[in-house]
Parts: C-alpha cells; sequence; structure tokens
C-alpha cells in the first residue's frame, strides 16, 4: 500500500512539473502590449532569477624547503691612494 502511494505522488510531481514547464513555453502576449504588470507570470520570471556566483575558496599549501644562501666574498674596504702620481697642467684655452 505505501508504494502505490510513493508512485502516485511521484507521477504528480512529473506531471505538476510537465504541466508548469509547458505553460511557460507557450505564454505569450500581444505584440503591441509593452507593459506586463499585471500577469504574474512574467512579474515572478523576472523576480525570481538572480545571478549568484559560488565563493572562491583558496587553496592554501605550506612549503617547507631548505635553502642555500650564498654570500658573496666581501672585499676590504680601504681609501688607497698613490702618493706619486702629479697630474698634467691644466691647458690654457686662450693660449692654444
Amino acid at each position: 500500500m505505501q508504494s502505490s502511494w510513493r508512485v502516485f505522488l511521484a507521477l504528480l510531481c512529473v506531471l505538476l512539473v510537465l504541466a508548469t514547464g509547458s505553460i511557460q513555453a507557450v505564454h505569450s502576449h500581444p505584440v503591441g502590449e509593452i507593459s506586463h504588470a499585471d500577469c504574474a507570470l512574467c512579474v515572478t520570471a523576472h523576480v525570481a532569477v538572480e545571478v549568484a556566483q559560488p565563493p572562491v575558496t583558496l587553496a592554501v599549501a605550506s612549503v617547507v624547503s631548505a635553502i642555500e644562501v650564498f654570500e658573496p666574498p666581501t672585499r676590504m674596504k680601504t681609501f688607497f691612494t698613490f702618493a706619486l702620481y702629479t697630474r698634467p697642467p691644466p691647458v690654457d684655452s686662450v693660449l692654444a
């Protein structure tokens, strides 16, 4: 007895889905009528559609690795001057 009620309820749901789908498919208005404010089917069709995007979930994974640090050789920072260097005399542009 219980399985017959389940089959009847399943068939009723399928028939309701088919009926409402075909009503929406053949629903139309006259060509000159722009406003469909009094049509409940048009109002619910435009109000019920909401675009929603699922939240973005970021996959976070920790990465552990060994890092070798390269230390370039450092030079000694000293100020070196050659004591025996003399620069040539300046060129006199007027006499040249």
